[in-house]
């Protein structure tokens, strides 16, 4: 298991949302160099103390190039990892995965946002199931609605 950055994190870049009740939107990208393997976790987008999420679109490419590829990903933050998407198969042939689909089984969302933060954190993926053949390039795209 691996822990890495988007260049959101590793940029520090965050939208202000003053004056209160504004919504902004993060956009992080992640390139993938290796192969994902279980539980693996790639930190996406900032999120700091007394902001809210209120929804996250996450979109991948093919990410298991085996005939029976089986890679599935949770999207989430610490302590709640697949809170936002949970068990999502997008990164089994590429595709767009959404917590604003509430319910919406095929893209894998059982949201829970709006979700409050009371401390500083990141949105996550985390490989919930490790890809058959996992592919060694390709990039993961995040949105963030944010306020």
């Amino acid at each position: 298991m691996a822990t890495f950055t988007s260049d959101a994190i590793s940029g520090n870049s965050a939208f202000q949302n003053f004056p209160q009740g504004n919504l902004g939107v993060r956009v992080a990208n992640y390139s993938i160099g290796a192969a994902l393997a279980a539980n693996d976790i790639i930190q996406m987008c900032d999120v700091f103390a007394g902001e809210t999420v209120y929804g996250v679109m996450l979109t991948a490419p093919d990410l298991d190039t085996g005939g029976s590829p089986a890679i599935v990903l949770d999207v989430g933050y610490g302590g709640a990892a697949a809170s936002l998407i949970d068990g999502s198969t997008i990164g089994q042939a590429g595709g767009t995965a959404s917590s604003l689909a509430i319910g919406n089984a095929t893209h894998g969302s059982t949201a829970t946002a709006p979700a409050a933060f009371a401390a500083d954190d990141t949105i996550d993926v985390t490989v919930q199931v490790a890809p058959a053949t996992g592919a060694t390039s390709g990039t993961l795209t995040m949105y963030l609605i944010v306020g």
